[in-house]
C-alpha cells in the first residue's frame, strides 16, 4: 500500500500543536512545503516528495486537524490560523526563503502566506484552488445544521471502491497510497478518518466567511504558478483567468487527463510542469 523509500515522519511544536510533517532529501537543498487539500494529509504528496527529493529539501505539513497533526483543541480551524502555523514553521525550521505549493485548501493557505509574508516565501504553486466557485457549487448546502457525525468503515477496501468511483482518473495505487494515510483502524475493527470532525463542524457554521482569495492574490509579488486540472469541476477556465489577472507575477497551465486532484491524477505531468517552473 506504501510508497518507498519513506520520508521521515517528524514532529515540531507550533502554536501550541504538535505538527507533523514527512521530510524528504537533504536540508542542504533549497525547501519546497507542501500544503495538502480538506480532509487529506501530507501522504498525498509521497510520490511527487519522492520524484523532488534528489533536488530540493521536501517538507509535507498535516496541517492543523489533519493526519498525525494535534487537533485544534478550541475547534478553530479558520484559514489564519493555518496560515499562522505554516508561517511559524517556516521560521523555526529556518526555511526561508522557500518555495510553497498547495493544493485546493492548501493552495489558498499558500496564497494567504505569500501575501503576509513575502520574505518568507520566493515562489508560489498553487494547485486546483478555486478563489469563487461554480454556481452549482455554491448552491450546494449541508442538508442539516446538526453536528457531522464520524464516518466508520467495515473494511478499507470499502473506502478503496468508493475512491475510485469519485476519482476515476487517480491510478489505484496513488488511492489506496492517500487512503491508507488518511484512516486508521480502531480496536473494534473500523476504519476511521485521521481528521478532526470538527473541520466539517467549521465550515458549515463559516459558511459565509471564506475570505477574498482575490486580495490575497494581488498582494503576492513572488512568482506564482496557477496549475488547474483541464477536467477539474472546483476550477473554471474563467476563474483561473481571473486569478491570473490579479497576480502580479504569475500565470497559469493547464493539466490534461487530470481533475481536481491534479498531483495524483497526472502525476509525470505534473512534477515536469512544477519542476520546469522551480528552475527558472
Amino acid at each position: 500500500m506504501s510508497l518507498t523509500p519513506f520520508g521521515q515522519d517528524k514532529f515540531i511544536a507550533i502554536n501550541g500543536l504538535q505538527l507533523h510533517y514527512v521530510e524528504w532529501g537533504s536540508p542542504e537543498s533549497p525547501a519546497l512545503v507542501l500544503l495538502h487539500g480538506f480532509q487529506s494529509n501530507a501522504h498525498t504528496w509521497d510520490t511527487f516528495s519522492q520524484a523532488m527529493a534528489d533536488t530540493y529539501h521536501v517538507l509535507a505539513l498535516d496541517q492543523r486537524g489533519h493526519g498525525d497533526t494535534s487537533w485544534a483543541p478550541d475547534g478553530n480551524y479558520a484559514p489564519e490560523s493555518s496560515v499562522s502555523d505554516i508561517a511559524n514553521f517556516t521560521t523555526t525550521l529556518r526555511l526561508a526563503p522557500t518555495v510553497v505549493i498547495g493544493h485546493s485548501m492548501g493552495g489558498r493557505h499558500a496564497a494567504m502566506v505569500a501575501a503576509a509574508h513575502p520574505d518568507k516565501i520566493r515562489k508560489v504553486v498553487i494547485v486546483d484552488t478555486a478563489a469563487e466557485f461554480p454556481p452549482a457549487m455554491r448552491s450546494q448546502q449541508p442538508a442539516t445544521d446538526a453536528p457531522p457525525q464520524p464516518e466508520t468503515f467495515d473494511t478499507f477496501e470499502e473506502v478503496v471502491q468508493s475512491g475510485i468511483k469519485q476519482y476515476p482518473l487517480t491510478p489505484e495505487a496513488e488511492l489506496r497510497h492517500a487512503n491508507y494515510h488518511n484512516l486508521y483502524r480502531g480496536a473494534d475493527g473500523k476504519w476511521r478518518w485521521r481528521w478532526d470532525i470538527t473541520l466539517l463542524q467549521w465550515r458549515r457554521r463559516n459558511r459565509s466567511a471564506p475570505g477574498d482569495l482575490y486580495t490575497y492574490l494581488q498582494r503576492i509579488q513572488c512568482p506564482t504558478l496557477l496549475i488547474r486540472g483541464q477536467q477539474s469541476p472546483l476550477l473554471t477556465p474563467e476563474v483561473a483567468q481571473k486569478m491570473i489577472q490579479a497576480l502580479p507575477n504569475g500565470r497559469t497551465v493547464d493539466i490534461a487527463n487530470a481533475a481536481h486532484t491534479v498531483n495524483a491524477d497526472n502525476a509525470p505531468e505534473f512534477h515536469a510542469v512544477t519542476a520546469a517552473f522551480l528552475k527558472e
